[in-house]
């Protein structure tokens, strides 16, 4: 099994390899390096790895959403997977340089080229909405990390961006696969702040004239049950 894990080109495969080079030690990491030929090539920086599967995502032709009856407007199998190992990578390195070197410096910036693009904004280059569907599923993941890690409150503030977001999808007129994006990510935060984000994810529903994908009813009956759990 250990075999085809590390041995498969994907993309996970590559992350998970890079991760086990940095932690392995002793006998393990001989049997690996001799296993996995490390001795050949010269050790990938993390940061410059997630750097790379970001504009990749942010770069590929083909990307589409994928039409599910469960989930909605939803994210390829291949973006995904880019997504997953990102969020290894950034496990590895933990929550203050995931939020000071990723969030901050690489994903915040795109929401808001797309914004400004939408708003008209001379030399803004155009960013497809699965793009920022696809930033908004990773910073829910990524967002989880600092809750593990005990940084609620700079989560919180997070989830107070996105809750913004959402409350002004409809007069936007945000595309329904951006904003079934931002609910699923807002649901991943919503241990940081659960009583306002139960009010904001209702009031979406409520607002809404779209079918609701049956996965995002179960995660917003989740968080209305977290928040219940914190008033009682």
């Amino acid at each position: 099994m250990w075999h085809d894990v590390f041995l498969s080109p994907s993309v996970m495969s590559t992350a998970m390899q890079l991760v086990a080079r940095q932690r392995a030690k002793g006998e393990v990491l001989n049997c690996l390096r001799a296993f996995l030929n490390w001795e050949k090539n010269a050790p990938v920086d993390v940061g410059i790895m997630v750097s790379k599967l970001l504009l990749t995502i942010q770069l590929c032709p083909k990307t589409e959403f994928q039409s599910s009856e469960k989930f909605g407007e939803d994210l390829s199998d291949n973006i995904w997977e880019y997504i997953f190992a990102i969020d290894l990578l950034c496990c590895h390195k933990k929550w203050i340089w995931t939020h000071d070197n990723i969030i901050s410096k690489e994903l915040w910036p795109v929401m808001d080229k797309w914004i400004k693009y939408r708003k008209g904004h001379a030399n803004v280059a155009y960013t497809p909405d699965v793009i920022i569907a696809s930033i908004l599923r990773l910073i829910g993941r990524l967002g989880q990390l600092g809750l593990k890690e005990g940084f609620p409150t700079a989560v919180k503030n997070i989830s107070s961006v996105i809750g913004m977001f959402i409350q002004h999808a409809q007069d936007e007129d945000i595309p329904w696969g951006i904003q079934l994006a931002a609910v699923y990510a807002l649901c991943d935060l919503s241990p940081s702040n659960p009583a306002e984000i139960s009010k904001i994810l209702e009031a979406w529903r409520r607002q809404t004239s779209n079918s609701i994908p049956s996965a995002v009813v179960s995660c917003l009956e989740e968080v209305g049950s977290l928040s219940a759990e914190g008033l009682s």
